[in-house]
């Protein structure tokens, strides 16, 4: 790299701080991308890769892209996880004494997005930072999204906690000094080490401005404090803002919510489907939101889950005084229709990326502030009261922005258009003086044609040559002295006259002015609004929460959703339950509503069979999701529903191959039961789908027996669902576990899964017909019906299992039980071979001694 040219050097000066970056590097009207960086973006962006200094030994590889357009390319990049490193030139051209000033402005990465076009808008796109304190026992997670401010802390003490914050918050970037702590999938930001106590301290105390860290409830809390100031510090190293929207930090207990594991949240749909369809979940089930910061809200409460009785309560009496009032909702709805994302509006404003058209969207939004205040104050409940107490129509900003900003201003400054007349007298004569510039121009054509005689003659613009006078050829010969040629063409010459070239000037003048003049105002615009930064986020807050109450009451009154009756206790009574996202895939009145009575007492485990397709997996899931929209707050799909808190769900729903750790179906079965048995309390909800089909008939049917037995012992609440009909004698020995079966109805060959929960046990598994259903040829269908017939009649003639018998306590059992299973089957085949014609009785006496020998013969 000898004999750099200066550029090149300050290039690599800046990319040497960035190197884990593709630095986007301004030249002009493009960002420039070099050596690696070049290489690496051509290929995922499919633009040419060139060579700079072709002449030399050496060329550099580079590529590039135009910067008014860059932002689609960023997006890209950031997708395949990387970063972005903005680099723009800090000084304008002809001001530079000699090489123009760059630097970074930005950095940005997954975690780390500001504009609209690379976010999701009804979901949050966090950045969490991980750290533990010194002894080590306690890990801190901070998360905060720079988009709208949000920022959030907690603690938990093992790494079991730790993940089941990390699938909850689901961040788009984990910044750690320890990166083998999160699992994969996600994007990794190594940091070489943690922030030490008393600079974590310094950091925090700076940007929120207070004394010390007791205020922002991290006192006794090393780990939380940690983790923020890594979360805060890394923001403002990447981000050239104020960051004035990161007005708050909110310190939370895990023990406030209820758990929702990796397992729980991918098994039961909330957010994502496992057939990829976002709208077939709960969340698109429920989401009936009118603004994105409303859908985004939604979201939080479907993650975090209440636990405290009065926080629920709060927000089904506002659910129901609004469903109780119909008119009401669908005022709300229309004032809310049409607002933009504010949230994220007041982020752009204090990073310094709002757009003139960003800040006037906000005026409009608040304009709606008014009248939404007058509807609340018909409210009864404390949190529509506390709403409108929050909602500030701040008459001070809407005011100054009107009077600032043209109607539809242009979504960038540098055009003119985005200042109102009035605001500042020189502005709005330079506007006029370009506004006369075409008048000016076809006066002077006029004049020219009627001096020179020429016709034809035009006056033409562009960015090059500017200003220019053009003759044809065909007229050379009339072509006034004065006339300075500027520009030679195939039929054509064009001149400049010395009162053109004043014009030029002091029109192109004026449009620097206008620009200049333009950009000074919106930047004192911006600094008004950023010291109304905290009553925005307040007022911005309460729409949000608005919009997620009525959006709830909208669902109730549009889906026959009933209040759910919350409580301390353990009970479950659930009447005519439905599931929120099947019943709504389905036709109207196609779903077949069941009941739920766990009286919290007497009875803990419902032991569920019937065969597979007739609803045992539906019907366990609805009623975990039931539960969490209780606690969310929401009306839920039933008749009547009583419910105590829980506090976590647990669900063991199918076996995933995890083969790329070397996990079995069978291991991972196993690896999720164990987890609930060390973890599930009394107030916890189970949904257990299958356990031990990974393995041996025996074997599989003990653990399940084992399993239901020690929930049952720790009276944790359980939805179990098995194929082992044996299980079904537990309800007579366990008074905590009941019976229920998916009831079938048989006609011939014909079954008919009538989708209901019944009382008591059903003794087949209709696999065979089930087979059928889902497609299996004929041919397959009635062989095995016939099979299924001959091992009927076989086990038979087996001695049978006394359904008393004791449940084997050692794995080990079940190998002696398989092997006398063979040894009856050899004796039941060389029976069914025997020729009894041709048998004498001394045959037949030997064989009966042989079988009476095979039979007491030890294994």
């Amino acid at each position: 790299m000898g004999n750099l040219t200066p550029m090149m050097q300050q290039y690599l000066d800046i990319k040497k701080l960035h190197q884990d970056a593709i630095l986007f590097y301004r030249m002009g009207d493009f960002y420039e991308m070099f050596y690696e960086d070049a290489h690496i973006a051509s290929r995922i962006l499919g633009i040419a890769l060139t060579t700079r200094d072709k002449g030399r030994e050496n060329p550099v590889p580079m590529c590039g892209v135009p910067h008014h357009s860059a932002s689609s390319y960023i997006s890209r990049l950031i997708k395949q996880g990387l970063k972005v490193a903005i680099c723009e030139q800090s000084e304008p051209a002809d001001a530079a004494k000699g090489l123009v000033r760059r630097e970074v402005v930005q950095v940005i990465t997954p975690g780390l997005i500001l504009e609209d076009d690379h976010l999701i808008c009804e979901k949050p796109n966090y950045l969490m930072a991980v750290c533990r304190d010194s002894a080590g026992g306690w890990w801190g997670i901070a998360f905060i999204d720079i988009s709208t401010g949000d920022f959030r802390v907690t603690e938990v003490g093992s790494e079991q906690d730790f993940l089941h914050e990390l699938h909850r918050i689901s961040p788009s970037e984990v910044v750690t000094t320890e990166p083998d702590i999160v699992p994969g999938g996600f994007f990794i930001t190594n940091r070489d080490g943690a922030v030490a106590p008393e600079r974590a301290r310094e950091i925090l105390c700076s940007h929120f401005r207070v004394l010390g860290v007791e205020g922002l409830g991290l006192k006794g809390h090393e780990a939380a404090l940690r983790a923020s100031a890594m979360a805060l510090d890394y923001v403002r190293q990447t981000q050239k803002g104020v960051l004035a929207h990161i007005t708050q930090l909110r310190f939370y207990s895990t023990g406030g919510y209820m758990i929702l594991g990796a397992n729980t949240r991918r098994n039961l749909e909330l957010f994502d489907s496992l057939g990829g369809d976002k709208s077939n979940t709960l969340f698109g089930v429920m989401n009936r939101t009118m603004t994105p910061m409303g859908a985004r809200m939604l979201g939080d409460w479907m993650s975090f889950p209440l636990m405290d009785l009065k926080e629920i309560e709060g927000r089904l009496d506002a659910v129901e005084e609004l469903v109780r009032n119909p008119g009401t909702v669908q005022d709300i709805r229309d004032i809310l229709e049409g607002i933009p994302d504010m949230e994220r509006i007041v982020g752009r404003i204090s990073t310094g990326g709002a757009s003139p058209r960003d800040v006037r969207a906000l005026s409009a939004g608040l304009a709606r502030v008014p009248a939404m205040r007058d509807i609340l104050k018909r409210s009864q409940s404390e949190l529509l009261l506390s709403v409108l107490d929050q909602m500030d129509p701040l008459e001070e900003v809407a005011k100054r922005i009107d009077a600032t900003l043209t109607e539809e201003p242009p979504s960038r400054l540098g055009d003119g258009g985005a200042i109102a007349p009035g605001v500042d007298a020189e502005l709005d004569e330079l506007k006029e003086l370009r506004r006369n510039s075409r008048q000016w121009i076809a006066g002077l054509e006029t004049r020219e044609r009627e001096r020179s005689g020429i016709n034809s003659l035009k006056i033409g613009y562009n960015k090059v040559f500017g200003y220019y006078i053009e003759i044809s050829k065909t007229h050379a010969h009339k072509v006034p002295e004065h006339y300075m040629r500027r520009q030679t063409l195939v039929n054509a010459e064009r001149f400049i006259t010395p009162e053109l070239k004043e014009y030029e000037a002091k029109v192109l003048g004026a449009q620097d002015a206008i620009a200049r003049i333009e950009a000074r105002i919106f930047s004192e615009l911006l600094d008004f609004l950023l010291g109304w930064t905290k009553e925005l986020k307040t007022t911005i807050a309460a729409i949000a929460c608005a919009d997620t109450l009525s959006s709830l009451a909208w669902l109730a009154l549009d889906r026959g959703y009933r209040r759910p009756s919350v409580s301390l206790g353990r009970s479950v009574q659930i009447r005519a339950g439905r599931h929120p996202v099947v019943e709504q895939v389905l036709k109207a009145g196609e779903f077949v509503p069941n009941d739920c009575a766990f009286d919290g007492e007497k009875d803990t485990i419902h032991m569920i069979t019937g065969p597979n397709m007739a609803g045992k997996s539906t019907y366990m899931r609805q009623i975990a999701l039931i539960a969490v929209m209780a606690q969310m707050g929401s009306f839920v799909p039933a008749a009547k529903a009583e419910l105590g808190i829980v506090d976590r769900i647990f669900t063991r729903v199918g076996a995933l191959d995890n083969l790329s750790a070397g996990q079995s179906t069978f291991l991972v079965e196993m690896s999720e039961t164990a987890e609930i048995l060390n973890n599930a309390t009394e107030n916890s909800l189970v949904i257990l789908d299958e356990i031990g089909r990974g393995t041996s008939t025996y074997d599989g049917m003990s653990l399940a027996w084992a399993v239901a037995e020690y929930l049952d012992k720790r009276r944790v609440r359980t939805l179990f669902a098995t194929h082992y009909h044996e299980l079904a004698d537990l309800a007579r020995r366990h008074q905590g576990i009941k019976n229920l079966h998916m009831a079938v109805e048989e006609s011939g060959h014909e079954v008919v899964f009538l989708r209901q929960v019944k009382r008591g046990a059903i003794g087949r598994s209709y696999g065979i017909y089930v087979a059928r259903l889902a497609g299996v040829p004929d041919e397959v269908v009635d062989n095995a019906r016939i099979i299924l017939n001959t091992l009927g009649r076989k086990a038979r003639s087996v001695p049978a299992v006394r359904q008393d018998a004791p449940v084997q306590e050692s794995l080990f059992v079940s190998d002696r039980q398989e092997a006398d299973a063979d040894g009856y089957r050899e004796i039941i085949r060389r029976i069914d071979e025997l020729d009894l014609a041709r048998t004498t009785p001394l045959e037949a006496l030997n064989l009966l001694y042989d079988f009476k020998e095979k039979i007491h013969k030890p294994r």
